[in-house]
């Protein structure tokens, strides 16, 4: 844990900040494929998920889980003068979903930053999604950061990834 708050610390000065926001709410969820039988996309209620501090959170995903979810984790700090600095990283098992940053001006009061995660799962065991928070020149929520875990319909594509080609 200690390596990642500190990648999270270095990483505050070095990636540029940006968020992912839903626009609308999600269409309903509806059945998973055939090649999903005897797996479930259930909803993950709070009581799923736990506070670890005030840098951390945990939410457990049940086994035998397939389909796609949102992930969505906020960090709250109070800030101690200008140059105050958020960041939050998204672990699902043992991938890294993503790391924002927000270094927006905050001289003053209490700011609440938000990272969102979609992802595509299929396990037949637990999967533990974390979420690290990190600032600087602020002081954390001691109730520590925040996840929430919504299902998300079937869109039928298994991935996707950009890239470019050689030129």
């Amino acid at each position: 844990m200690r390596a990642t708050i500190a990648l999270i610390a270095i990483t505050l000065f070095a990636v540029p900040a940006f968020t992912v926001s839903v626009a609308a709410a999600p269409a309903p969820v509806g059945p998973l494929p055939r090649a999903f039988a005897g797996y479930n996309q259930p909803t993950i209620p709070a009581t799923a998920c736990r506070s670890l501090g005030p840098t951390e959170a945990q939410c457990v995903i049940p086994a035998m889980t397939a389909g796609r979810y949102l992930i969505e984790a906020t960090g709250t700090s109070t800030s101690q003068g200008a140059d105050a600095i958020q960041a939050l990283e998204i672990d699902i098992g043992d991938r890294q979903c993503g790391v924002g940053k927000n270094a927006a001006p905050w001289p003053s009061g209490s700011r609440t930053f938000r990272l969102n995660c979609e992802v595509s799962l299929l396990s037949d065991s637990p999967v533990v999604v974390r979420v690290v928070y990190a600032d600087a020149k602020a002081v954390k929520d001691p109730k520590g950061p925040t996840l929430a875990i919504q299902p998300l319909p079937w869109n039928g594509v298994l991935f996707s990834q950009p890239f470019v080609p050689k030129q």
